[in-house]
């Protein structure tokens, strides 16, 4: 027995010793999230083969993420394999090398050549159909590579684990891949841990280098790569602030050694439909809405949804699109080498004189696709339409006045164009005209005759604010799918002809002075994502239309009630009722079974009393309220991820006005929470079930004016921020091994040494006072956690609070959310109103 037991031992040591850990960099930052969210989607009592994606932009950091996932459960697997660089490997010794290398490594033997692809997908088939395997695959490129080294999932056992990264998402769908992973950049705190760890083997700069070293994280942008190269060149260079401050104006330009030729790698996988999408991002379109943008890239037949798709540039769930700055110089380097730096041969001219250049030679030019103009003052200059004639292939011109044939999105937002502008009867003729902008324009009263753009599909005529009549030609737009008029403050009426477009999914009249609607209302078979409804839609309106309505937004209405046919909004999962003026809820809100998100902010004027039962299916809900007079029991929303909850005391004035009140039990039912913010002044402790949230990630408890204690924090939290809670002096943050952010304000807890703090967290403030910087930057903080901005309830409770606490300058808080407030707390008015 003992010779087996030794034997046992010996051949368990070498298959340990044989498998071998991946090399990963001493430096990282920011993985334990992201390795945390791969285990959940492996998840390790499993019996079934899990394959997850790993997908992401070239520097980001899939593979180190991959590695340190290998290297944490190979132990746990008899037989593993790593495939490392599959893209190049595979174009460069074929496919057929990397089945060799595959079965080599889960046998721990060499193997005979492979002949073939097909005798290799046999001869893996054989092998390993009853084996449990670890396998990742590093940079994968093309589906034929997966179904090569994998084929059929069933051909391993049972509780097999494959990782996958990715530069192409789209592979991973072609493959069936179910499981899959964005991996993000960094946040600028992160990062500046990444780049201090290269440069001073430290998690911080000292101080005589922070300010430069916050600078050079911002070129960055969160991509690990480059602040790893940007780190170790300084690590090589020294310390002296000249060489620092020439590197950093080099790298501002964009010139940063080693990244683009990594960068181009990505640009060269994309096919031609592809690639001219990256350049029209790169030299004109980020950071704007890929709703309208795609409208140009359909008419040319490039294959926008595709191509958005392979590309990942949409800033998720907004949809504007968004591109590194790294990646816009590398997309504007690639115009300017095709053209071979001339002028008069480039396809897109992006800076403003270099376009004016050109159309004023009003010669011939077959390349240029697309043109930017910029002017201040354009009296000064004269275009004809032979200049204009003389470019045959331009699809894309912002901010011209004039158009061609070709032209699909016209942007005119911010000028002073009139209904009457001679130019008008130019712009008929472009026939493929899809987007029409006239936001801002100033003198604009009416709109202009439509009867010439009989294709517009998205028409934007937001904050013209002397508009007051609509062209009754808009009733000849049988495509316009989207009108937005938000804002339009001289506009009373509609025309009739309105409620004849047949494609209208999207009516936008926020902010308008429009008092009814026509007889016309109610728009059948609606698809839109997102409709808003009128600040005068009767409280009565039934919503069976609607039933295709994924997102609902019903800001700054006099609506005061829902109606109960609310419950036929099957398909739901957005319902937005911030700045409302509600007196109920109906109870039919719980057969909204999709319904993912709800946003309840509730104005002075409301006076909601309780809150019906919600669906089950929320993971985000945020309820800012002064009415409510029963307390909610939310113990059903056990998939909930995201939760505020403030209640609003206007009344206040002493300590001896709080009724005080134990926290709800039913908070430590909602097993999934991440992240909680709680403004509830009559809680006294929080219950010992809040200790036990398992993936509590952050915790704000703002103005809970009684809370004397708080007990046990989730050993979870990253992020504590506690602010007014002037009866809490102490907290013991010393199990908190995660926490890496802590800010106290308005509170006097004492008992916390600035030692511990400063070794053990990124970033920290402590104070007793409130002043206004950090009630904004807590105020910012609150919002950013939800996703949300700030609503005008809270903005005056905010203004009420801190008066009542002796801030007299409290309209120094909220610069810019509100352009004037009149708010006399000594006379007990509370008046506010919104101008512009």
């Amino acid at each position: 027995h003992e010779g087996q037991l030794i034997k046992e031992v010996v051949t368990k040591v070498l298959s340990e010793l044989k498998k071998g850990y991946l090399v990963v960099s001493d430096f990282l930052v920011g993985a334990d999230e992201s390795v945390k969210e791969v285990e959940r989607m492996l998840g390790t009592n499993s019996d079934d083969v899990k394959i997850v994606g790993i997908h992401g932009m070239g520097g980001i950091g899939k593979t180190t993420l991959a590695k340190v996932v290998y290297n944490k459960f190979s132990r746990d697997f008899t037989d593993c394999c790593f495939l490392a660089d599959v893209r190049e490997t595979s174009h460069s010794k074929g496919i057929v090398f990397l089945q060799t290398q595959l079965i080599s490594n889960l046998s721990k033997k060499a193997h005979p050549g492979i002949n073939s692809k097909d005798e290799g997908i046999m001869a893996i088939e054989e092998r390993f159909s009853s084996k449990k395997v670890l396998i990742l695959l590093d940079d994968v490129d093309e589906k034929d590579q997966l179904t090569a080294l994998l084929g059929r999932r069933s051909r391993f056992d049972l509780g097999s684990w494959i990782l996958i990264t990715t530069r192409k998402v789209n592979v991973l769908r072609e493959f069936g891949v179910k499981l899959t992973y964005l991996v993000g950049g960094l946040d600028p705190k992160r990062s500046l841990q990444l780049f201090s760890m290269h440069v001073f083997r430290s998690d911080h700069p000292p101080i005589e280098k922070t300010e430069q070293s916050r600078e050079i994280v911002k070129i960055a942008d969160g991509l690990p790569l480059i602040l790893e190269v940007m780190g170790s060149t300084l690590s090589i260079c020294g310390q002296k602030k000249e060489m620092w401050d020439d590197y950093l104006v080099k790298w501002k330009k964009g010139h940063i050694e080693g990244i683009g030729s990594k960068l181009m790698i990505s640009y060269e996988e994309l096919d031609s439909c592809q690639r001219q999408i990256f350049l029209d991002i790169a030299c004109f379109f980020n950071g704007c809405d890929k709703n309208i943008v795609i409208y140009m890239w359909r008419d040319c037949g490039l294959c926008p949804i595709q191509g958005l798709e392979v590309l990942q540039l949409i800033m998720h769930p907004q949809p504007e699109l968004w591109m590194h700055d790294q990646l816009k110089d590398l997309g504007r380097e690639i115009v300017s080498h095709e053209s071979g730096d001339e002028l008069d041969k480039q396809s897109r001219l992006w800076n403003h004189n270099d376009a004016l250049e050109m159309l004023l030679r009003e010669k011939r030019n077959a390349k240029l696709e697309a043109v930017c103009l910029e002017f201040e003052d354009w009296s000064q200059y004269c275009f004809t339409l032979e200049g204009f004639a003389a470019l045959p292939n331009l699809r894309f011109l912002q901010l011209s006045k004039f158009s061609l044939s070709n032209l699909v999105i016209l942007d005119f937002s911010g000028s002073k164009l009139t209904h009457d502008w001679d130019g008008w009867r130019h712009i008929k003729r472009a026939k493929k005209l899809k987007v029409l902008n006239l936001s801002r324009c100033k003198h604009l009263s009416k709109t202009p005759d439509f009867s010439g753009l009989l294709t517009l599909e998205r028409l934007i005529i937001e904050d013209c604010r002397k508009l007051a009549e609509i062209d009754s030609s808009i009733g000849q737009l049988k495509h316009l799918e989207y009108l937005n008029l938000n804002f339009c403050y001289s506009l009373y009426h509609l025309p009739k002809e309105l409620g004849t477009l047949p494609a209208l999914t999207e009516l936008l009249l926020d902010g308008t002075s429009i008092k009814r609607l026509p007889d016309w209302w109610g728009i059948e078979n609606m698809e839109s994502p997102h409709v808003h409804i009128s600040p005068s839609s009767k409280a009565g309106d039934s919503l069976n239309c609607l039933t295709s309505l994924l997102k609902l937004s019903l800001n700054y209405t006099h609506i005061t009630h829902l109606p109960d046919s609310i419950k036929e909004l099957r398909s739901l999962t957005e319902l937005d009722l911030s700045n409302s003026k509600l007196i109920e809820l109906p109870d039919s809100m719980e057969s909204l079974e999709n319904l993912k998100a709800l946003k309840l902010f509730l104005l002075p004027e409301s006076t909601v009393p309780a809150l019906p039962k919600l669906p089950e299916s929320l993971t985000s809900l945020a309820i800012i309220s002064n009415a409510l007079t029963v307390d909610p029991d939310l113990s059903n929303l056990i998939n909930l991820k995201l939760l505020l909850f403030i209640i609003m005391e206007p009344e206040i004035s002493s300590e001896s006005d709080l009724v005080q009140v134990p926290m709800p039990r039913w908070i430590g039912k909602l097993s999934k929470l991440e992240v909680l913010t709680l403004g509830l002044p009559n809680i006294t402790n929080l219950s010992p079930e809040f200790g036990t949230l398992p993936y509590l990630k952050t915790l704000q408890l703002f103005s809970c004016c009684a809370l004397e204690r708080i007990s046990q924090i989730p050993s979870t939290v990253t992020k504590l921020h506690i602010g007014i809670c002037p009866l809490l002096t102490t907290l013991d943050i010393s199990y908190l091994k995660n926490l890496s952010e802590l800010y106290v304000f308005g509170s006097s807890i004492e008992d916390i040494s600035e030692r511990a703090l400063s070794e053990d967290l990124l970033e920290w403030k402590i104070s007793k006072d409130c002043g206004y910087n950090l009630a904004r930057t807590f105020g910012k903080m609150m919002w950013e956690q939800h996703g949300l901005e700030e609503p005008m309830s809270f903005f005056l409770y905010c203004l009420k609070h801190l008066r009542y606490n002796r801030f007299p300058n409290v309209y120094e808080l909220f610069p810019n959310s509100y352009a004037t407030i009149f708010f006399p707390l000594e006379e007990g008015i509370c008046h506010h109103t919104l101008l512009t």
